[in-house]
């Protein structure tokens, strides 16, 4: 078997195997006639033809062989002798057979079987011819496929097997052409897949202004590309690709993002400060672009302050512990920072409140607000009420050390009292009834003095109310012989007022 594969080849069957002289294809149907007598001759030894031959046999064969010195260990030549006669006595045997007419059985099965013999070549010629027929179509499936390899199929048809995961060589749409009419296939199988393989490719085979004014005029295929880069973080092209599309605000932002996740802290002020020179230079971004300068300066003033105070020994370091990094913390939490640990710094110091505050261009309610709350876990009071003087008598105040009667909030009463009294030192009562007294709406003041039982503030709102019945109803609920008791007694008890109820 072995032998007929190495022989048999479809390049060149006819030279190979079925044409060839040798023993393997010629031998089987060579002498035909003696194959025939041979075949006849076996089938007749499976019948009863030998019982026959043994009547008409001369009866001197059995005697011979029932004789014969072969039992009693003759020499060689004795046994070639008798072997010489069976041999010849069966022929005969079989000659006198064939001359007798008989019709027999098995003379009929072995006619059949001999006629047999011409049907296996036929079958054998069919199935060569099958073979062959066989070889010629997979020698043309072969060419076609060697045709349609080297060939691009349609568009239409290559997007198909694009979408259903087929194998597809894109490599042969050459022009620009053919391949802005596979973008424009693609896009029409509405998959964004699909769009996206057929971009790269593009982008892959076209210079980049032939790809990019692509990108211009197929907005489908730009935001596919677009989500590409986004997807493999490749920065540098999506800024490019935004830039070339005109969407300018959208590089920026792009550009800054990649900027701030740079670990190292120097190398992310020089990123930033190179987006300043790129992607915020347009003029329309101008408020952005100051936005990044002003985080620019934090950065590069939260570093030295860092770098100093990792070496200082001032106590409020150690009631207060640093539980987070400064550098790359918010302005709030900076200037937060700067008012819990160097809040009497003078003004041009780096680490000033004042200097962040106008650094940072931060409005005044977010320096008071941020200024009371460090000012509040320090329990430094009387600071917590020179932040809400009027400004322009703060340099006064400072200098003269009084108080001026009147305070300011730039936020709402509620608020201050909530951060005043969310401590765990709560505030003086004296210090709270100036807070309270300073809030021009009554309602609002007596409200507030009853949430946080401010005594004296009650009192005063109810008798400028001349709300006598509120005023004993509320004397009521306080504890005797106490000087609050008292003084709502007094206040009861003045002839000078002239109280409606």
């Amino acid at each position: 078997m072995a032998q007929f594969k190495k022989k048999f080849t479809f390049d060149d069957p006819e030279d190979s195997y079925w044409n060839e002289s040798g023993s393997n294809s010629s031998s089987l149907f060579d002498d035909l006639p003696s194959k025939q007598w041979a075949a006849r001759a076996a089938v007749d030894s499976l019948f009863d033809v030998a019982k026959e031959a043994e009547k008409t046999k001369p009866k001197e064969a059995p005697t011979t062989l029932s004789n014969a010195p072969f039992e009693k260990g003759d020499s060689e030549k004795t046994r070639d002798r008798i072997v010489d006669e069976i041999i010849h006595t069966r022929t005969a045997a079989l000659k006198l057979d064939d001359a007798s007419p008989r019709g027999g059985a098995p003379s009929v099965v072995s006619e059949c079987s001999v006629s047999s013999l011409p049907s296996d070549a036929h079958r054998l010629d069919l199935d060569y011819s099958r073979l062959k027929e066989e070889h010629r179509k997979l020698q043309r499936f072969l060419d076609d496929v060697r045709h349609k390899r080297f060939t691009a199929v349609g568009v239409h048809e290559a997007v198909r097997r694009l979408l259903k995961g087929e194998p597809v060589s894109l490599e042969f749409y050459r022009s620009k052409n053919d391949k802005v009419q596979l973008l424009d296939a693609a896009i029409d199988m509405v998959d964004g897949n699909v769009i996206q393989t057929v971009v790269l490719f593009l982008q892959q085979t076209l210079s980049d202004s032939i790809f990019r004014d692509i990108l211009l005029r197929k907005p489908e295929a730009a935001e596919e590309y677009i989500l590409y880069l986004k997807k493999v973080r490749d920065y540098d092209e999506l800024v490019n690709t935004l830039f070339a599309l005109g969407r300018n605000a959208d590089a920026a932002m792009v550009e800054f993002s990649a900027a701030i996740k740079n670990k190292v802290i120097n190398q992310k002020i020089q990123a930033l400060k190179k987006c300043t020179r790129s992607a915020f230079s347009d003029p329309f971004l101008s408020s952005e672009a100051n936005l990044v300068n002003d985080y620019i300066s934090l950065l590069e003033r939260q570093v030295p302050i860092e770098t100093a105070d990792a070496s200082s020994k001032v106590d409020n370091f150690k009631v207060f512990p640093v539980t987070s990094p400064l550098v790359g913390s918010s302005a709030l939490s900076t200037l937060y920072y700067s008012c819990l640990y160097h809040y009497d710094l003078p003004a041009h110091s780096l680490a000033s409140p004042l200097n962040v505050k106008e650094c940072l261009r931060l409005s005044e309610k977010e320096f008071v607000w941020t200024a009371i709350s460090a000012l509040v876990c320090q329990s430094r009071w009387p600071d917590v009420e020179r932040v809400l003087q009027p400004k322009n008598l703060i340099g006064a105040l400072q200098n003269r050390g009084i108080m001026n009667s009147k305070l300011s909030c730039p936020f709402s009463w509620q608020n201050l009292l909530y951060i005043l009294h969310n401590n765990r030192v709560m505030p003086p009562k004296d210090f709270c009834c100036r807070i309270l007294r300073a809030v021009q709406d009554q309602d609002l003041r007596l409200k507030l003095a009853e949430k946080y039982s401010i005594t004296d503030i009650v009192m005063e709102c109810l008798v400028a109310q001349k709300d006598r019945q509120k005023l004993i109803k509320y004397a009521s609920t306080l504890t005797p012989h106490t000087p609050e008791a008292y003084k709502a007694a007094a206040a009861l008890n003045n002839s000078g007022t002239r109280w409606k109820n």
